[in-house]
């Protein structure tokens, strides 16, 4: 863990829980896993006061705990999740995303989730006053919770939750280890753990959907049975207005359990933003039109992804794709395919597209439509990338997304991007003509990045002092003497991900320190505009003071941006990294 990391995770829980809860926490990300007792002593805090906030840590998932036997007693050991912390300041996003999936009723229920940690759907429905709401409001509301559990946008709070992996997979062991005789080999080692591996994967796999509940419903007086037929065990079943029931007529349908306690599943919804800068990624490289055909695609496979986890995405044909296609998509936009022909309108068949090619993809034909789909899948598919591939042939083509190869090319991108800002474009081409040759001299990089060999080694030392690239030494002589000797050049993608890591931690934290400076500069003013008599008439405000609020305002505006942007970047290096999902 970096210090930085460290610093800003315990500024965000001072800024959500409190002082106390963040001495506790701070302690847990200092040192490591602590039991109850070191916990007391080193955070010198009464034990009421830890207690209480390991409280509130585990109910939000900021802490985990485990229990492990040490002789004749058993001892509970604590520890912090930087990674949930991380998540607070996203969010807004989350919401946002919500919103735009589920209404405002999803709105309204994962903000109501969040601000408890976890909390069953009964005790929603309370805090929200649903009770007091019309009969349509209430089913919507229940329609829209029902969706969230099946799609596992919140899932079902389990014991297991608060353990965490390296805890599970130790405990697997010490299960396994004492149904031996003897002790295991190397060898027999290694299947042990492949096979608590797969039960791991097994596990993850598993499609079954916590918090959903079977619920009789009685038919209704005068209902009748218009078909009696046996089942598969034998019993008698009663098909009414379409629905098998028992032959006492009642019919059975799932719902999900109102005192069931549920979570955001913050990995869940990482996909969707995950997504959403993969969009971005197609659209800024190529058109709009590439972008809403990848977009098409991560629609349909969405359901069945689960977390940023998963490599690949189900294979699709081509007519899901393009039925996925709004009608409204940007088709026609004008292209680049790294051709002699610069821009290239599909929409016309070469037609420029000043001379009125068409540009709305409501205002063309179906077949011209499906013909543009095609082409953009091609694009797509033949980007260097291999985000997108074509596994089959069959019926105008079977595609499928390779999520790792995309984690790798948005990883690259960012990265590229914070050595531009940074450093230079000059900066930044070493870094990519290094990327696409692997190891090189300084002569071979002066040549394919256009510039002279003095200026190439003072930008080669600059990265590497930076951590964004890495040297190799060949000896020409045994002695090993540093003249004799050739240096390549080369990027190593986990150091470049952790020199990125420590400058996003720090420039987040330094976001807060200025926010902080420029609401103590203008204390006395946010103070007055908090004011009964100000906040009844803002007439009292003075011009000058007004022109303070919007200057403020327009401070932290740009601040927050800066900030959603560093996230973004956190999110592809350090959340959906592999280096770091599966350890």
């Amino acid at each position: 863990m970096y210090i930085e990391q460290a610093g800003l995770s315990k500024r965000l829980i001072r800024e959500y829980y409190g002082p106390i809860v963040e001495t506790v926490a701070g302690v847990l990300i200092r040192d490591g896993r602590l039991p109850l007792g070191l916990l007391i002593k080193n955070t010198k805090l009464t034990a009421r006061e830890v207690k209480q906030a390991l409280v509130v840590l585990i109910q939000h998932g900021v802490v985990t705990h485990a229990t492990s036997k040490e002789g004749m007693r058993a001892t509970t050991y604590y520890s912090a999740n930087t990674r949930t912390v991380l998540r607070l300041q996203r969010a807004g996003l989350y919401l946002a995303l919500v919103e735009e999936r589920m209404g405002k009723e999803g709105v309204l229920v994962l903000r109501t989730i969040m601000g408890s940690g976890s909390v069953s759907i009964g005790t929603v429905k309370a805090q929200l006053g649903a009770s007091e709401w019309s009969r349509a409001a209430q089913s919507k509301l229940d329609a829209v919770v029902d969706k969230m559990v099946r799609e596992r946008f919140i899932v079902a709070v389990t014991p297991i939750d608060t353990v965490t992996k390296e805890d599970k997979i130790m405990e697997a062991e010490t299960v396994e280890l004492d149904k031996l005789a003897v002790l295991p080999t190397a060898k027999e080692l290694v299947v042990m753990r492949r096979k608590i591996n797969d039960m791991q994967e097994l596990e993850y796999s598993s499609a079954t959907v916590v918090g959903i509940k079977r619920a009789a419903e009685e038919e209704p007086d005068g209902a009748r049975a218009s078909k009696v037929v046996l089942g598969p065990d034998g019993r008698t079943l009663v098909v009414a207005n379409g629905h098998a029931a028992d032959g006492n007529r009642e019919r059975h349908h799932e719902t999900v359990d109102q005192t069931q306690c549920f979570r955001v599943y913050f990995d869940r919804l990482d996909v969707f933003l995950r997504n959403q800068q993969l969009v971005n990624y197609f659209a800024d490289k190529y058109n709009s039109g590439a972008g809403a055909i990848v977009k098409a695609m991560l629609r349909i496979t969405e359901p069945r992804t689960k977390t940023c986890r998963d490599r690949r995405s189900d294979t699709l044909s081509a007519a899901q794709i393009v039925n996925q296609l709004p009608h409204d998509a940007p088709l026609a936009d004008s292209i680049d395919t790294g051709s002699d022909m610069f821009l290239q309108d599909l929409a016309s068949n070469g037609t420029d597209r000043m001379r009125g090619g068409a540009s709305n993809g409501s205002a063309m034909s179906p077949a011209k439509r499906t013909e543009l789909a095609f082409a953009l899948l091609d694009v797509v598919r033949a980007d260097a990338s291999g985000i997108v591939s074509k596994v089959d042939e069959r019926g105008g083509g079977q595609f499928q997304i390779n999520f790792d190869r995309a984690a790798v090319a948005l990883r690259d991108t960012w990265l590229d991007t914070l050595v531009h800002e940074r450093f230079g474009s000059l900066h930044a081409r070493i870094i990519r003509v290094l990327r696409e040759n692997h190891k090189l001299d300084e002569k071979s990089i002066a040549a394919a990045a256009m510039m002279p060999i003095a200026a190439c080694r003072e930008r080669l030392h600059d990265l590497a002092l930076a951590g964004f690239i890495d040297s190799f030494e060949i000896a020409r002589t045994v002695d090993r003497n540093p003249s004799r000797m050739f240096y390549l050049w080369y990027v190593n993608p986990q150091k470049q991900v952790r020199a990125a890591m420590r400058y996003v931690f720090k420039s987040m934290a330094n976001i807060f320190d200025r926010l902080d400076k420029e609401l103590a500069a203008r204390a006395p003013l946010v103070a007055k505009t908090r004011r009964a008599d100000v906040i009844a008439d803002s007439t009292l405000l003075t011009e000058s003071e007004n022109r303070e609020l919007v200057a403020l305002s327009e401070t932290r505006r740009k601040l927050e941006v800066a900030n959603v942007r560093l996230d973004g970047m956190l999110l592809i290096i350090h959340d959906i990294n592999p280096e770091y999902t599966r350890i």
